[in-house]
């Protein structure tokens, strides 16, 4: 079972959940419409129930009921899918094969259907409490009945859109960074804006961490995975999807690292990763059938290949920007 191709989301249910998607900032006129025209049609599924949502990039199956979600949803999927493209600055593609969104009307039907999408080790994924997953390019979520449902989708869409955009797998490091960004949003009437620098909870994540003494040095922090992360306590998951929004905050602002990280990024979809990792193309192949030894063993080179062989200046950089981030700088 390729455990690593299940996207966890770490949003717990707690009071900062329910306000994920909120942003300090005030709507702006870039807001993007949540109503869009679509099709319907009614759909069933084993022991399931719906109809089928079609956008002109997103097939969605859903069972909900929650009126206001099922018309809001596809436009703010289609919404989202813009911010990914826009913050690792990929050009637009024309429509091609419409990728699928399960969103069920609670775990219940998540759990049925996730039997039907899961191959293998379904046990590690039916733990998860709250919010859903993407595996091998499906996202599987329900209702939530809060705007985490929003932030969740946002999350694991883009993992979604990684997996068929990219020739190369990024690392967790870059991946898991980019979609905690993908979170933050602001909802005003009928429209959404994306805020991927301001995502409260995911400061609040930060702030605890770094608080707790929970910091990850880089040499950590680059070979973790989201497995790895789910295998410790709460509040150290938490912190790791924390340290891993404000690394993509720093590299997606910071002048010093901003060409070099969209290179990475330029260089995955074309899949030049092999000449990054001075490994044989074979190899590389091998690896990436073994998702969680693929991490492990390009994420540090392809960090010192793209952004910095400096590991302890980054860091000192990084962690000065994250605290600031959080009001905890000198």
């Amino acid at each position: 079972m390729d455990l690593m191709q299940l996207r966890w989301c770490i949003l717990l249910l707690t009071t900062t959940m329910w306000i994920a998607g909120c942003a300090s900032e005030p709507a702006t006129p870039a807001g993007q419409p949540l109503t869009i025209k679509l099709q319907r049609e009614p759909w069933s599924g084993p022991h399931l129930a719906g109809q089928i949502l079609t956008t002109d990039h997103y097939r969605i199956y859903a069972t909900t009921n929650n009126s206001t979600l099922v018309n809001t949803l596809p436009g703010f999927l289609e919404a989202a899918r813009r911010n990914y493209l826009q913050m690792i600055h990929l050009p637009e593609r024309p429509a091609g094969k419409k990728l699928p969104i399960y969103m069920m009307a609670n775990r219940q039907e998540w759990a049925l259907l996730t039997e039907n999408v899961i191959s293998g080790g379904r046990d590690a994924v039916l733990s998860i409490e709250a919010g859903g997953y993407c595996h091998q390019g499906v996202c599987v979520f329900w209702d939530l009945g809060g705007r985490g449902t929003y932030s969740i989708a946002a999350h694991e869409g883009f993992h979604q859109l990684l997996y068929h955009r990219l020739k190369d797998r990024l690392p967790m490091w870059a991946e898991e960074g980019l979609c905690a960004s993908a979170e933050g949003y602001h909802m005003e009437g009928w429209t959404v804006r994306f805020t991927p620098d301001t995502n409260p909870m995911r400061v609040g994540n930060l702030r605890d961490g770094i608080l707790r003494q929970q910091w990850l040095s880089m040499v950590e922090l680059l070979p973790r995975d989201g497995l790895d992360a789910a295998g410790g306590t709460t509040e150290r998951a938490v912190s790791y999807y924390g340290q891993l929004w404000a690394m993509s905050v720093f590299l997606r602002t910071n002048p010093a690292y901003r060409q070099r990280f969209r290179r990475m990024l330029a260089d995955a979809e074309a899949g030049r990763f092999v000449k990054a990792l001075g490994l044989p193309a074979r190899t590389v192949a091998e690896l990436r059938r073994q998702p969680r030894l693929y991490n492990r063993t390009v994420s540090e080179p392809l960090f010192r290949y793209y952004i910095s062989d400096d590991l302890e200046a980054f860091e000192r950089e990084y962690r000065a920007f994250a605290e600031t981030l959080v009001d905890l700088g000198s």
